[in-house]
């Protein structure tokens, strides 16, 4: 199979870095519902009038409550937030954000390979609509790589603050994978012109 992009479709760089991104997109949003089930199972504790068996959860909970504005990585409170996970050691939010710079990694990857390598030609079957509408959903895509790691890291390192920057650009991505997505589907299962057989 050939490494590059050409008249033959993707090559095997280019399929190999789409399925990566995808596996790493799917582990990150993964490890971040955990991370909100963890999260929300935490706070419902009830220390309003705490029992004597939950008095020491709740005086935990208080510090790390007051910890979390300090320590958005979790170090402080890995063990309430499963940490350890990968044997070494790690919390939820600090595999959240190695897996965040993995998609930040892949991102710029993509882009370099992308000059390096071209494109290939335009699907037969695509419609010119489809084809602006699949340039446009791409572009966007490969800006959300980009945006979502870069707003995580910058909750991390700047502010708490910054959740609903970040949650945005995650809806933004998935309005966008939505897209990308009921175009692929529309192609595979109305056209049948076997459109997703180019990255596989």
């Amino acid at each position: 199979m050939p490494f590059r992009n050409g008249p033959h479709g993707y090559g095997l760089v280019t399929k190999c870095l789409h399925w990566v991104t995808v596996a790493a997109l799917v582990a990150q949003f993964v490890v971040g519902y955990l991370m909100l089930r963890v999260d929300g199972e935490f706070e419902e504790t009830e220390c309003d009038q705490p029992s004597d068996g939950l008095q020491q959860q709740c005086e935990e909970r208080q510090e790390v409550l007051e910890a979390r504005a300090d320590d958005p990585l979790g170090t402080a409170y890995s063990d309430l937030r499963s940490g350890d996970i990968l044997g070494g050691g790690l919390s939820l939010p600090e595999v959240h954000v190695l897996l965040g710079l993995l998609v930040l990694v892949l991102a710029v990857s993509r882009v370099v390979w992308r000059r390096a390598a071209g494109l290939p030609p335009w699907a037969e079957g695509l419609s010119a609509g489809e084809r602006t509408l699949a340039h446009w959903t791409e572009k966007a895509l490969l800006a959300m790589l980009f945006l979502i790691p870069v707003t995580g890291i910058a909750l991390v390192l700047v502010s708490y603050d910054l959740l609903p920057l970040h949650i945005a650009a995650h809806l933004g991505f998935f309005a966008t994978i939505a897209t990308h997505l009921g175009l692929v589907l529309k192609h595979q299962l109305l056209d049948r012109d076997r459109l997703v057989s180019r990255m596989l």
